[in-house]
């Protein structure tokens, strides 16, 4: 396999774009990903909801794995303040439109979704993409977050 930077003509949008194309041993296309991570085997996104009230929720803006990404693991972090019953999900769609939570990996998680028992400054969720498109539901606690920060990663081959 190899795996090259070029221009990728999208047949979805009709433009060039600069992407990573990667080919195998016979020079067919396997994927033409973004420039800039995926072949790496990571891709990570920062978003910065800042002040959320007691008890109401952020969703961060949908993320585009692309339509056939290698990414086998999304991991969320938050970073704010302790609020007791505050809880983080990782979703994932197929369409962009229709969002469902993203498949746990423990044994006794079926979905990537994470309630700390009372609150913490930060934690993780770790779940599986079943789809092209992922994002995170921040729902908060009894306490105000005031500069609250969401981090994703997708790895592949994790």
């Amino acid at each position: 396999m190899s795996v090259i930077e070029g221009i990728y003509h999208n047949p979805d949008t009709g433009t060039d774009e600069r992407r990573l194309i990667r080919c195998d041993v016979e020079g067919r296309l396997l994927s033409a990903h973004a420039a800039g991570g995926a072949a790496t085997g990571m891709l990570t996104w920062a978003f910065h909801p800042g002040r959320v009230p007691r008890g109401e929720s952020a969703t961060t803006d949908p993320v585009d794995l692309g339509e056939s990404h290698p990414f086998t693991l999304l991991v969320a972090r938050k970073l704010g303040t302790a609020s007791r019953n505050e809880a983080m999900e990782i979703q994932s769609s197929v369409d962009g439109t229709r969002w469902l939570p993203a498949a746990g990996i423990y044994p006794d998680a079926n979905v990537a979704w994470y309630q700390p028992d009372s609150g913490n400054d930060y934690f993780t969720v770790q779940g599986r993409p079943v789809g092209r498109f992922a994002r995170i539901v921040f729902q908060n606690g009894n306490r105000v977050q005031s500069d609250l920060v969401l981090e994703l990663a997708a790895l592949a081959g994790a």
